[in-house]
């Protein structure tokens, strides 16, 4: 959930979430089909049905109209308030992570970030719309673990989160091994062991 403060009203015809549904939909085809070069305004044009014009009313190009679709394609991270245990749920929403980061269209995002200087507005939405509240969402299901008596005691829950999250971003980034949930479970067991 982005924390931007409202907007003045626009000029103009009122924005329609629709189209911008359409074209987010179109965005995440072309980034999971051809990565991100297929991503260019044409094209998601094209597809959506609309006008370049009306995709420049929402977002400045098309890095950002893939950079959205990727966040949106996302989704919100689970806290686990269901009946599942909290060290399922956390198990559960980092497997999520690493499906997100596994698919195409997280490869061609991680490469966009890579690339972009640490303080674009891409760089910035990835770590403050993905990497933050998936890393918030762990936060509390791993206090919940700690608190339920779930896992051996933390000395530091942040060096914790740092040394499950790290990997994952490496072989985003590096590319030498693949993310898979078999790579998660193992970084969870070797970091957050379960109490026997």
């Amino acid at each position: 959930m982005s924390s931007q403060a409202p907007s003045s009203p626009s000029r103009g015809r009122p924005r329609d979430p629709r189209t911008r549904a359409a074209i987010l939909a179109a965005a995440r085809v072309l980034l999971e089909r051809g990565g991100l070069t297929a991503v260019t305004i044409e094209a998601i044009a094209a597809k959506a049905g609309v006008s370049r014009p009306t995709i420049y009313r929402y977002w400045p190009n098309a890095p950002a109209v893939a950079m959205a679709a990727f966040l949106e394609a996302s989704g919100e991270p689970g806290t686990g308030k269901t009946s599942r245990s909290p060290l399922a749920a956390l198990r559960a929403q980092l497997h999520a992570v690493a499906d997100a980061f596994a698919a195409p269209a997280g490869r061609s995002v991680a490469a966009m970030v890579a690339a972009a200087q640490s303080e674009t507005e891409l760089a910035k939405a990835f770590r403050n719309e993905f990497i933050a509240r998936n890393r918030d969402a762990a936060r509390q299901l791993l206090e919940r673990c700690i608190a339920e008596r779930l896992v051996a005691p933390l000395a530091d829950v942040d060096l914790a989160l740092d040394l499950v999250f790290g990997p994952l971003f490496y072989r985003l980034l590096m590319g030498h091994a693949p993310i898979t949930r078999g790579f998660v479970d193992q970084l969870l067991d070797a970091v957050i062991p379960a109490r026997a």
